[in-house]
């Protein structure tokens, strides 16, 4: 299935949107479905934190679910509205750090959400995820995926526009010596603010069992990644999981993607 995009449409966003909208389908219909295992999603409720320009919620309106998502950028926001015919979807901005930003709009209970490379972006995890708990329905599930702190690019430094700046674990040297490297390339400032904060938030796999857990989640799956099956879309590598992924510390060296399928406790 593929997504058809007006041309007036195509023309108002970017080439780098509109790989990302058709990405985000292509991981509902080529991974994600599967690995949560449903067979039928019709008339299920569907969020999604973070559903940037919302294909993935597309591929589910087409499955039948009634789908809302929760955006906090502007520019994606945007983007979304302008991808997404009115109506399609019920699309919204809001912060899932702050109940009131979005309590008018999530009146009922989901069955599903999905919060997927975000959660290592949000300072308070505690807060988002309790949050999250509270919007699903009892034996209602969540799938989220992140990046795990000591792998090679948790820093989210392949986004720096030249080669130098895409070094495998280079996050991982202190702020200064980063931050000091990453001018000296010529980063700009903007990006290297973003990427400092981003190595602020990361969190490891300890660290996210732990607060699962707190909040009293059921661990339905944890699965480790080597080459995550978004790199399939992106680099047409074959997704491969992490063959140390059974050994503490190496799991999260070498986990380049780390994704959890959880469920609140129907009592």
């Amino acid at each position: 299935m593929d997504i058809s995009i007006p041309t007036q449409v195509a023309d108002q966003v970017s080439d780098r949107c509109l790989r990302c909208y058709r990405e985000q389908q292509w991981y509902g219909e080529n991974f994600l479905f599967d690995f949560i295992g449903d067979t039928d999603v019709s008339s299920k409720r569907i969020l999604e934190i973070g559903c940037a320009e919302a294909g993935l919620l597309i591929f589910y309106k087409n499955k039948g679910a009634i789908c809302s998502g929760l955006e906090l950028s502007d520019v994606r926001f945007n983007n979304a509205l302008l991808l997404n015919e009115p109506n399609t979807l019920h699309l919204f901005q809001a912060n899932i750090c702050e109940a009131n930003s979005y309590k008018v709009e999530l009146m009922e209970k989901y069955d599903t959400i999905v919060i997927r490379d975000v959660i290592e972006h949000i300072e308070d995890k505690e807060i988002a995820l309790k949050n999250i708990f509270k919007l699903l329905k009892p034996g209602g599930k969540l799938f989220m995926s992140f990046p795990p702190k000591y792998c090679a690019y948790a820093g989210h430094q392949q986004t720096v526009p030249t080669m130098l700046g895409k070094l495998p674990y280079l996050h991982l040297v202190p702020d200064f010596l980063y931050s000091g490297y990453l001018r000296l390339i010529g980063c700009p400032e903007k990006k290297i603010s973003y990427l400092i904060s981003t190595k602020k938030t990361r969190i490891s796999i300890k660290g996210m069992r732990k607060l699962v857990n707190k909040i009293g989640f059921n661990v339905k799956k944890e699965s480790k990644w080597f080459v995550r099956p978004a790199y399939s879309f992106r680099f047409g590598l074959p997704k491969m999981k992490n063959l140390f992924s059974w050994i503490p510390g190496l799991d999260e060296v070498f986990s380049n993607g780390v994704l959890y399928l959880l469920e609140r406790p129907e009592n």
